[in-house]
């Protein structure tokens, strides 16, 4: 399908070429003839470019339509895949000394992208820098730049180009800087330096007071120091600013209360939660602190089933259901177990997270989407079984 639209392209843009080179040079001997366009676009749709760019290279001079035509070319190559082709078209403009400015600074953007596809960052790096060093393409060699030094998790150059992009753009970059704030952090505490990754998680909530990630990092930070009072406050603030994010704090909360002692702060959390979120993880919740109080849940799942149903507490109330005596009795006990395990199962596999950028959904959560590489746009997936 790629190939048949790219086919299709490449026709009217053979002719488009082919016209630019013979008007802008009629008299010159090694130029574009109508016939020469003939095989040209025979090769070009034929998926067999090679002979293509030979009979571009051609032209002894260039004019600013032809120029333009293989940059559009070039730019095909790459977005198909074909970087060493791409690379030879941009390489064989910037070669051309009578190439007009204009042109050639955006030749060498497009080389930039053509060595960044092919994993050639040092010096996609260099030309976009120098670009954007000279006031050309500012923006998106910046934003080339700042790609780069994600791919290589290098946190601090993406907080500073960032820095950089948010002058030339006029454009707060707070949010994502925020997130190469966590990631620091995240590093930190991978090599257990608690201190530096809760410097660096406040750095982050500081650089945006919304961002989710920070206050969950803070959380966690404060919990593993044995701090459940200030870190049940991060955990809480994150629900507050975003209630999506229930099923990332509602078990950390419950660990804060039990370390704390004050489990009427876990059980006004629960309350609230059912009124800021349609999410059935609070039934669960309160089932679970009725049943180790030794009390019956049936019948507050089956009336939480009603109100909002959820996988979860659907399995929850299968399995109190499979130990009532009328259920044993009646030989229901086996069939409700299968269906829980079936349900579990369901649970396992089903996806967990949703990017709302692009739709990726996995079962661990990404700040990052792995598929569409946008910041914070992955968030918990409602567990209410809709109808």
């Amino acid at each position: 399908m790629i190939d048949a639209l790219f086919s299709w392209l490449l026709l009217p843009l053979g002719f488009a070429l082919g016209w630019a080179l013979s008007r802008g040079y009629p008299h010159q001997g090694r130029a574009i003839t109508p016939e020469k366009l003939g095989g040209l676009v025979t090769h070009l749709v034929s998926d067999n470019p090679d002979e293509t760019l030979a009979a571009l290279s051609e032209a002894a001079e260039m004019d600013s339509s032809a120029a333009e035509m293989h940059l559009t070319l070039g730019n095909l190559f790459r977005k198909r895949g074909e970087v060493d082709r791409a690379l030879h078209i941009h390489e064989d403009l910037l070669a051309r000394p009578n190439l007009p400015p204009e042109l050639r600074n955006q030749a060498r953007f497009e080389l930039a992208q053509d060595y960044h596809k092919a994993g050639l960052m040092d010096r996609a790096e260099e030309i976009s820098l120098a670009l954007a060093a000279e006031g050309q393409y500012t923006v998106p060699s910046l934003e080339l730049v700042r790609t780069i030094y994600e791919q290589g998790r290098d946190w601090e150059q993406a907080i500073r180009i960032s820095r950089r992009i948010e002058s030339a753009k006029g454009e707060s970059k707070r949010e994502v800087i925020a997130q190469y704030y966590c990631e620091l952090a995240e590093e930190a505490r991978a090599r257990k330096d608690a201190a530096a990754a809760l410097d660096l998680a406040e750095r982050a909530a500081s650089e945006d007071p919304s961002c989710i990630r920070a206050q969950l990092l803070l959380g966690a930070l404060q919990e593993a120091a044995g701090e459940g009072a200030e870190a049940a406050k991060h955990y809480r603030l994150a629900f507050e600013r975003d209630p999506r994010f229930l099923p990332e704090v509602i078990e950390p909360l419950r660990r804060c209360a039990e370390k704390t002692g004050d489990a009427e702060a876990y059980l006004l959390f629960l309350q609230d939660a059912k009124e800021m979120s349609p999410s059935s993880l609070p039934i669960l919740a309160e089932a679970h602190l009725m049943r180790q109080e030794g009390l019956e849940v049936a019948d507050y799942l089956a009336q939480g089933l009603e109100t909002r149903p959820g996988r979860a507490v659907l399995a929850e109330f299968l399995e109190v259901l499979e130990h009532q005596p009328g259920v044993v009795a009646a030989g229901l006990d086996k069939p409700a177990a299968s269906l829980r395990s079936a349900i579990r199962k369901l649970m396992e596999t089903t996806p967990r997270y949703r990017c709302s950028h692009c739709g990726f959904s996995p079962r661990q959560l990404f700040w990052q989407c792995p598929s569409c590489k946008q910041w914070a746009t992955t968030t918990p997936i409602d567990d209410v079984l809709k109808s």
